[in-house]
């Protein structure tokens, strides 16, 4: 009786554990979509510096303006690729590259929130970025939400076992 129930809990963690791991890939595909993504900015930035100030409406006085203006773009992208790529190797760092990317998509999105304010975009590709930065919110949201796993009510978790008598 008591080697079924060991067996039982053994299949039962196996499960789990099977399970946790179709959820870290899910983190981990998110944080390689995200790489990607800013690897390719950054590389755009490098490469096509002309091609993407026409297209975000910038131009730089001076050579020297230019170069600052992809330092700034180029490395924040690839410093953002960098602290976030961890926690695709290593399954301890998922659930922080998750929180990492969650608060930089969030920075975008309320920062592009608060420029609305003072009025609205006569490009539609405004929205599509902040539809693209909403959606992976509502992404990383749902794979922080995986990757920690349900929490109950904690008031009652651990009960102390006490005599008062």
């Amino acid at each position: 009786m008591w080697l079924r129930q060991l067996a039982n809990a053994m299949e039962s963690a196996t499960l789990s554990t099977d399970l946790e791991g179709k959820w870290m890939f899910f983190g981990r595909f998110l944080i390689v979509i995200n790489c990607a993504t800013f690897i390719g900015l950054a590389l755009w930035t490098l490469a096509q510096p002309q091609t993407l100030f026409e297209a975000l409406q910038i131009s730089g006085s001076s050579r020297a303006a230019i170069i600052e203006l992809q330092v700034l773009i180029a490395g924040s992208f690839i410093a953002f690729c960098l602290l976030s790529a961890s926690g695709i190797v290593d399954q301890k760092k998922t659930k922080r590259s998750l929180i990492g990317l969650f608060m930089i998509n969030a920075s975008w999105f309320v920062a592009r929130c608060i420029a609305l304010i003072d009025g609205l975009a006569e490009e539609n590709s405004t929205y599509l970025y902040m539809g693209y930065e909403l959606a992976m919110l509502i992404l990383l949201v749902i794979a922080l939400r995986l990757v920690s796993g349900p929490r109950g009510r904690t008031l009652f978790r651990q009960e102390d076992t006490q005599d008062f008598s």
